[in-house]
């Protein structure tokens, strides 16, 4: 059963019975129960301590910037996005968000349903512009009345794809949120979520560095998720408790340090049909290399446990008043999108560890942390995000180690084993503050060092009882990556290229790469990424005696050959279409020695056969001519044209030359509108005419033909 507490109850009842150990003490709010026994401490003790100092600050490589310096292809996009807009929220809808959580983090926003009309894949809804010689579209989704707003998609892309998330800024214009470039070997995620933006909508750009790589996009929206809390903006009195303290003021008084406070984070998330939001901790880890800064965060379990919960993350760091008691949030404040791994959750300990996919932000600081039992009557602080607001600081002192039980409605109870108790003297918890760290001061490091994490509360506002897990039970889970053993020693000769698919080096599509077979059991792979068809000639120079092999299991591709190149050298040259191809070079017999391997292509298709692949013709004038030399390369090749009108016009469409050809025009949605066949005198070019509206229309041009076959086709665009 998920991890889940109550921490903010008013309602506290105290009373002593013969047949416990010491005292239990029942916390109610409504009818959800949590109570904690007060027996025997299950001390599981290590025989050591283990220290981790504080840890090194992350330098500055420009990712602390909430936004990023990039621009749209459009500055206006509105005339071409495809827009998905919401119902206004339902009665049910709003009962939800009046509705606090019961138990659990924080409850920031809820999941709202995809429009029917707008289900499945939207990538040939879209309506694609060219951007020189790619192509560019957009989608906007709005949720109305929602303060801030994000939505999870399958998203599919192909390499070198940019996807640019927009909102709009406080002056009313479009401004980029969160970028990113497909990998090239493209971009497939099941479940990926959106960054957030300010107000009701946002918006997604998909560049293609392609015309011809529309047919590889997929965009399927799952949910949205629609926010009752604006991104940097503090609510006034949103907090039930009036002694919390910023954590800028501890700071500027020395309770604690600068570096310590920065190692806190806000953390937002998804989570069966809600947003929620939660306080974490970024780690210092050993071992993990020079000029390597691993974002590894421990939070609590009864926040993340899953590995969707995961993947939905936002990171907020450094968001605080950027002065003791004062409003206005750190101008170091920054947002860290993409999500993270789960890597291990302890529900018993309420402790989990996740590892964010984006780098943090510059001046972020790595937690030093402490394996050990934490003795009683000892201070501990920390700094955490209440309703997940801006950082405050707590203070406290250990008063013993418990178990906690904690209940629902239905009596269904999950035990927190081992608790650190801890009695607040300044400050206190509150919806949004599990998963903050409990620090207490190491002589050896000179600062506090992490060693519990915040899991329930007593939510009195007035020396309240506090729970945090303790780091020491969940240190064993975690000692992979927080104490890794040191790597074996590579091998005295290492191997240039893999042997394998999986180990194959990735190599350009127009390539020389130079290689080795050391022995006679060396084979070399290589691994090419074709995003257009066309052909590809793989071929080996040198004196070495090659054999070689072009395979693509998804594609069926297999394709062998020893000796037709130069000088024993193998050759081979196959029709591909888009994918993943590995190629297969060893010696011939137990021959060894060094070769050049040579990859070419040849793109076949003068223009593409779909809509996807259409070649783009337009022009903003009201008046004007395109024709181009065109080839029909076999019988069943299509040749189509997106043609778009900026005003309403009369086209006129027709083809020259021997080959017999015949078009068709359709408009965006598919629909007919004219055909023809055969107009000259030959029977053999054709001739298309009529009004249009301004908009966009497809041209399939086809052919009698039996071998490659040439033609002229012009588009006349008068005024209507």
């Amino acid at each position: 059963m998920q991890h889940r507490v109550i921490v903010s109850d008013k309602s506290v009842k105290k009373q002593c019975r013969s047949t416990l150990c010491g005292c239990e003490l029942a916390i109610v709010r409504g009818i959800v129960l949590l109570t904690h026994f007060a027996c025997s401490s299950v001390a599981m003790a290590a025989t050591g301590t283990k220290i981790m100092d504080v840890g090194a600050v992350m330098p500055d490589r420009g990712t602390n910037s909430v936004q990023q310096n990039v621009d749209l292809v459009f500055a206006n996009p509105t005339p071409f996005e495809y827009k998905v807009t919401l119902q206004n929220l339902s009665t049910r809808e709003r009962r939800a968000i009046a509705t606090p959580a019961t138990h659990g983090p924080q409850k920031v926003g809820i999941h709202r349903d995809v429009p029917y009309l707008h289900l499945g894949d939207l990538s040939n809804r879209l309506s694609w512009k060219k951007d020189g010689d790619g192509a560019v579209a957009y989608v906007r989704v709005r949720s109305p009345q929602a303060d801030s707003i994000r939505f999870s998609t399958r998203l599919k892309l192909p390499a070198d794809t940019i996807v640019n998330f927009y909102g709009r800024d406080l002056n009313g214009k479009n401004d980029v949120i969160y970028s990113l470039t497909a990998p090239r070997k493209g971009f497939d995620e099941e479940l990926y979520w959106s960054p957030q933006a300010s107000g009701d909508w946002i918006g997604i750009e998909i560049r293609l560095p392609k015309e011809n790589l529309k047919q590889d996009v997929e965009l399927e929206l799952i949910t949205v998720a629609h926010r009752f809390q604006a991104p940097n903006l503090v609510v006034p009195n949103a907090l039930e408790c009036t002694n919390h303290e910023d954590v800028q003021c501890a700071i500027d008084d020395g309770a604690i340090s600068e570096d310590s406070a920065r190692t806190t984070l806000r953390l937002t998330f998804e989570s069966g049909g809600s947003s929620y939001t939660c306080s974490g901790t970024l780690m210092n880890v050993s071992g993990d290399g020079e000029d390597v800064y691993i974002p590894y965060i421990i939070t609590a379990a009864h926040c993340i446990s899953t590995v969707d919960e995961a993947s939905s993350v936002t990171a907020w760091w450094n968001y605080q008043a950027a002065s003791c008691s004062g409003s206005a949030t750190s101008s170091d404040f920054a947002l860290s999108f993409g999500g993270a791994d789960l890597l291990v959750a302890v529900e018993s300990y309420d402790q989990s560890l996740i590892r964010l996919r984006a780098d943090p932000p510059s001046g972020a600081s790595f937690s030093g942390w402490w394996v050990t039992d934490v003795e009683t009557n000892t201070t501990g602080s920390g700094s955490h995000h209440p309703d997940g607001g801006h950082k405050k600081y707590f203070s406290g002192t250990t008063q013993r180690n418990v178990n906690v039980n904690i209940c629902d409605e239905d009596d269904n109870c999950s035990l927190l084993l081992d608790a650190i108790e801890v009695r607040m003297d300044n400050g206190t918890s509150e919806g949004g503050s599990s998963g903050a760290a409990l620090r207490i001061y190491n002589q050896d490091a000179n600062d506090t060092l992490f060693v519990g994490v915040l899991s329930a509360s007593d939510d009195e506002c007035e020396n309240s009882d506090v729970y945090f897990g303790e780091f020491r039970h969940f240190y064993d889970y975690i000692v992979t990556w927080f104490d890794p053993a040191p790597p074996p020693p590579p091998p005295v000769s290492s191997d240039d290229h893999g042997d394998s698919p999986e180990t194959a080096t990735e190599i350009e599509l127009v390539s020389t790469t130079e290689g080795e077979i050391e022995d006679s059991d060396d084979v070399d792979y290589f691994e090419v990424v074709v995003d257009r068809r066309g052909t590809i000639e793989v071929y080996t120079s040198g004196s070495l005696d090659t054999t070689g092999q072009l395979t693509s299991e998804e594609l069926g591709v297999d394709i062998s050959d020893d000796d037709s190149g130069d000088s024993f050298n193998f050759s081979l040259s196959a029709d591909v279409e888009p994918g993943i191809y590995y190629i297969r070079v060893e010696g011939y017999s137990s021959f060894t020695g060094s070769y050049t391997l040579h990859v070419e292509f040849e793109e076949n298709d003068d223009h593409g056969d779909t809509r996807y692949t259409a070649t783009t013709v337009s022009s903003s004038a009201r008046a004007w001519q395109y024709s181009t030399v065109g080839h029909l390369e076999i019988s069943t090749d299509i040749d189509v044209f997106e043609i778009t009108l900026w005003a309403n016009a009369t086209i006129t469409i027709h083809t020259e030359g021997n080959t017999d050809t015949s078009g068709r025009l359709t408009d965006y949605s598919g629909f007919d509108l004219f055909e023809n066949d055969d107009t000259d005198e030959d029977n053999s070019n054709f001739t298309l005419s009529g009004d249009v509206e301004v908009g966009t229309y497809f041209l399939f041009l086809e052919g009698s033909v039996s071998e490659k076959s040439e033609y002229k086709l012009i588009i006349d665009i008068s005024k209507d």
